[in-house]
């Protein structure tokens, strides 16, 4: 499968091929084939394209990817023959979360593909992706899979693989497109689809972009991702539809599918996002930038202050991480509360309660926020006034 910097194509026989890549499948000696290479590595199988349905293999995990396989299983029963699709999913090996690591917690992907009655596989170590190399697939398909997919898999199937990608590549390349896209003010965003590269996440030839989505200066993660789960499930199953109508043998691929040359973004990193990135630094941070963060990242953000805390029957100060809910700009409003502002000359983190629901308008470097409610890291209750010996946050431990 040829990639950016695809030098080199030959025409060989399908059995010698085969045995130069140790290829398990049988071919037949009178079919050839084109061969690409990236820089020496073979990137399109031997195998021999039969007449039947098309064997996809499905990588995926979260929100994002249910979305694309829902919509592609939807549309198979709706099509029928007219769209002879066989798609298994793979997903990562369940992992221990909860408290101790007593749960094993897998996926939300698998789920999905369970009710669907899809063949479901675990892709996670060398060993399972021999298992599903044996099974003969003609494309790899991931949505926010979350792992490289070894090189010597993408070569065992017949065109290859994709990457269904929640940006416009090269544009915010990484784990975390959505909340850098919010974070950095982006008025629009979309979906690429991208060819999977054998050595580096996003780095593939872009196939197709979808339409711009907007970004609206109220938008948060949840609301965005779904909007771009529209976007991406939509775009996937017009590949498919082109792939089943147009691709029969491997060359028709990029005939059907030509590389975007011209790059119209671009290039930034979205990395994972740090649990720094939601901490708050009232000597430092305005008030947009506290609304954003917690917009584009989740809550709840945190900060330090000074409670007030019973030990041995003592009432001590301590310095604690305190973790705040619900925010947002001042003065966008809210109409369920009382319109009570600070004074202007206070300082970079003075709270004011609001009422006694524990809701509170917060001083920034510049501006204020509003936060619906805090708790003290380790407690249940909310945060009140009286738990705090001074009526301000901080932004170090100093």
């Amino acid at each position: 499968m040829p990639f950016a910097s695809l030098h080199t194509k030959c025409t060989v026989s399908a059995v010698d091929a085969c045995r130069l890549l140790r290829c398990p499948h049988t071919a037949r000696a009178s079919l050839t084939r084109n061969v690409y290479y990236y820089d020496r590595q073979c990137l399109f199988s031997t195998r021999a394209i039969q007449e039947k349905a098309v064997r996809v293999i499905f990588f995926g995990s979260d929100q994002f990817s249910m979305a694309c396989l829902d919509e592609l299983v939807t549309y198979k029963k709706q099509a029928k023959d007219a769209f002879d699709v066989d798609l298994h999913v793979a997903v990562r090996k369940p992992k221990r979360a909860g408290r101790n690591l007593k749960q094993l917690r897998e996926v939300p992907l698998a789920a999905l593909a369970r009710d669907y009655g899809l063949p479901l596989h675990a892709a996670e170590e060398t060993e399972d992706f021999k298992n599903l190399q044996a099974l003969g697939f003609d494309l790899a398909v991931a949505v926010s899979y979350g792992k490289l997919i070894p090189s010597s898999f993408i070569q065992s199937t017949t065109w290859g693989g994709i990457n269904v990608h929640p940006s416009f590549l090269p544009r915010h390349s990484g784990p975390a497109p959505i909340q850098w896209a919010i974070y950095h003010n982006d008025p629009t965003t979309g979906v690429t689809i991208q060819t999977l590269h054998p050595y580096s996440f996003d780095k593939g030839q872009i196939l197709m972009n979808s339409d711009p989505v907007r970004i609206y200066d109220t938008d948060s993660y949840e609301t965005l991702l779904s909007r771009l789960c529209v976007a991406a499930s939509t775009l996937l199953l017009d590949f498919f539809k082109d792939l089943v109508e147009k691709v029969h043998k491997p060359e028709d691929f990029w005939t059907a599918f030509k590389p975007v040359l011209e790059r119209r973004y671009t290039y930034s990193h979205a990395p994972k996002i740090d649990p720094d990135m939601r901490r708050v630094r009232w000597q430092a941070d305005t008030a947009e930038r506290v609304d954003t963060a917690f917009r584009a990242f989740g809550g709840p953000l945190w900060t330090f202050a000074r409670v007030v805390s019973q030990r041995k029957g003592q009432v001590e100060e301590q310095l604690r991480r305190v973790l705040l809910y619900g925010v947002s700009m001042h003065d966008r409003g809210d109409p369920g509360h009382t319109d009570q502002d600070l004074e202007e000359d206070v300082p970079p983190g003075f709270v004011k309660f609001e009422n006694n629901d524990g809701s509170m308008i917060v001083q920034t470097v510049r501006g204020k926020v509003r936060v619906e409610s805090a708790k003290i890291e380790g407690r249940q209750k909310k945060l009140k006034a009286t738990d705090l010996v001074y009526p301000i946050f901080m932004s170090d431990k100093d």
